[in-house]
């Protein structure tokens, strides 16, 4: 018993100074936020930003309220004191960056994901750098994950995904790429749109899709961002029509959580009718 009781001593001693010797982190962005909170050591993690503490945005929000809140001001970060800071790409441009490094704290730009790929390469540089060897089982479980669902056979639904202000999202986005993984078409890309833009209300109403796919339905918004979602036509249809939608906070960053939203999705997808009976609804 002495001698489990000393090894039992040692291991701990040993994963102590392990995570003392692990680089210290603060997040300025809630995207940054999120990627940190599932790839860091507890013990690396010093602030996060404010943003993320909110429920009406961020997903981890019971994780990230158990971390000091920051507004990302380069002010804070100086007397943080972390070894490195986690900023967006737009950062990089500024001279807050500069003023940070000369200062001996490092500063990383984290890319906005294109699609499932970005997020999981971007997983596995941040968690190298942080020395966290522990978190790649978990980035390759999660990639698995999305492997089986991209190996399950659903019908081909045409699928729009759209936002109450009529936004959606086309070709080289990560909704576009979850669609695409899911074995579904985007709707978006059929009308010509790249990346993150807008579809006409006439467009919808004369080539509707099989399924209309909502996010950010779920939030309350100005009454001049709903006027397309609440406008009578699209109403009309979106009664129509099978309807699978996501919260608005469940993907806004294309990150690692975007595993979660296409699992919930294929659940909601495998509960519609067959594609025959929702095109004859055409």
């Amino acid at each position: 018993m002495r001698h489990i009781a000393l090894f039992i001593s040692l291991l701990l001693l040993m994963l102590s100074a392990l995570a003392d010797s692990l680089p210290t982190v603060a997040s300025t962005n809630l995207c940054a936020d999120l990627l940190l909170l599932q790839i860091a050591d507890p013990a690396q993690i010093i602030s996060v930003s404010r943003a993320s503490h909110n429920p009406q945005l961020s997903p981890l929000a019971a994780t990230a309220a158990r971390y000091p809140p920051n507004r990302g001001s380069v002010e804070e970060m100086l007397a943080l004191k972390p070894n490195i800071v986690l900023v967006y790409s737009g950062w990089m441009g500024r001279r807050h960056a500069q003023l940070l490094v000369n200062q001996g704290i490092e500063v990383i730009a984290l890319p906005y994901p294109k699609q499932w790929d970005d997020a999981l390469n971007t997983a596995r540089q941040l968690a190298a750098r942080l020395g966290r060897s522990a978190a790649e089982a978990k980035i390759v479980a999660l990639a698995q994950q999305m492997a089986a669902l991209a190996a399950t056979a659903r019908p081909a639904y045409n699928v729009l995904y759209l936002r109450a202000n009529g936004g959606t999202a086309g070709a080289n986005t990560y909704v576009d790429d979850v669609l695409q993984r899911l074995h579904l078409r985007n709707a978006a890309v059929s009308q010509g749109v790249v990346g993150w833009g807008k579809i006409a209300l006439e467009q919808v109403v004369l080539t509707p899709p099989d399924v209309f796919l909502l996010g950010y339905f779920d939030q309350n918004q100005a009454v001049n961002y709903e006027l397309f979602a609440q406008h009578p036509l699209l109403r009309r249809l979106l009664a129509q029509r099978p309807i699978v939608s996501v919260a608005g906070k469940a993907w806004g960053c294309g990150g690692l959580e975007t595993l979660e939203v296409a699992t919930q999705l294929a659940a909601q997808l495998a509960r519609l009718a067959p594609a025959k009976s929702l095109s004859s609804q055409r």
